[in-house]
């Protein structure tokens, strides 16, 4: 009777052993995960203070470094579309906001900036489309930009 005992308790505590070492190396994965997360917005953060003030070229070196390191950095891929608008690199700009919305379609600002883009390059049809989700949101901001681009 002993002797079962201590073969289910070795049993018992070979299994809690081997949860244990089955789900240490996972969070010690999460935690690098997530140092990696703050380490990108706090690069995200420092590129933007770079692009509005003295040093513009070295905040989109910085951002094309982020998207390097992280090609699903929503803030890195729209601020590069806007520059590329602001630089007439419309399909630079398609390219980046095609993206961003691949990765979150519920971003209606990169609607707008892509229909802007598609408009700069004379594909209305899209541009018009594009425009029509814009005005579908019922968002006051994006439809007052939207219209101010149109009656430039």
């Amino acid at each position: 009777m002993k002797t079962q005992n201590l073969q289910v308790l070795i049993i018992l505590f070979s299994l809690i052993i081997i949860v244990f070492l089955y789900q240490l190396p996972t969070s010690v994965i999460k935690t690098k995960k997530n140092q990696d997360e703050i380490q990108g917005a706090v690069s995200v953060e420092k590129a933007l203070e770079l692009l509005e003030g003295n040093n513009p070229m070295e905040g989109v070196f910085m951002f094309r470094d982020i998207l390097e390191n992280y090609p699903k950095n929503k803030v890195a891929l729209y601020y590069l579309g806007v520059l590329s608008i602001q630089t007439g690199q419309y399909e630079n700009a398609v390219e980046r906001f095609n993206q961003l919305i691949a990765i979150d379609s519920s971003d209606k600002k990169a609607y707008l900036q892509l229909g802007i883009s598609n408009y700069q390059l004379g594909y209305l049809k899209k541009a018009d489309s594009l425009f029509s989700i814009v005005k579908e949101t019922k968002d006051e901001l994006l439809i007052k930009e939207l219209n101010i681009f149109l009656t430039k």
